[in-house]
């Protein structure tokens, strides 16, 4: 009798065990976006993952974001760009030529940086410009948010 309940226990604890099924990564970001920065009118992101697999043959979905670029494409007002994953965050750059006008008329430029959590769907912009214009050098932060709208018109 206490051989049979031993095995039963050990069955059921590996029956239990044996169920476990490996832990599913949150798959890679898609689809289109609404951008909301405080101040401002919201903009649109369409995103699409390009990934490079670095395992397996693609008849299973990549699920990790390991070689993915997100190629952000957006409405008016700000430019997109390729983001790369680094420290948890999606990030990407941009130069605008004229980024700030001058009080004589002229443009001086500016870099925007877009960096953003793709689980928490926020994020921050930040403006960096020179001492062009009287301006010291400076960067401005922005936090963001995005929100699902919808998928992608073609599937990626």
């Amino acid at each position: 009798m206490a051989v049979a309940t031993a095995l039963t226990t050990a069955l059921g604890t590996g029956a239990g065990l044996g169920f476990a099924g490996p832990a599913q990564a949150e798959p890679v970001m898609e689809g289109v976006y609404t951008y909301t920065q405080e101040g401002a009118g919201p903009q649109t992101f369409t995103v699409y993952p390009s990934c490079v697999p670095v395992v397996g043959d693609l008849r299973e979905p990549l699920e990790l974001a390991v070689a993915c670029r997100l190629h952000v494409e957006t409405s008016r007002g700000i430019k997109g760009g390729d983001a790369r994953l680094a420290d948890g965050q999606w990030t990407y750059s941009t130069s605008v030529l004229e980024g700030i006008q001058c009080s004589d008329g002229s443009w001086a430029p500016i870099t925007e940086t877009y960096r953003f959590d793709d689980v928490t769907l926020t994020g921050t912009r930040s403006v960096a410009n020179n001492a062009d214009c009287g301006l010291a050098p400076a960067i401005h932060n922005f936090p963001f948010t995005l929100k699902f709208d919808r998928p992608l018109p073609i599937p990626v």
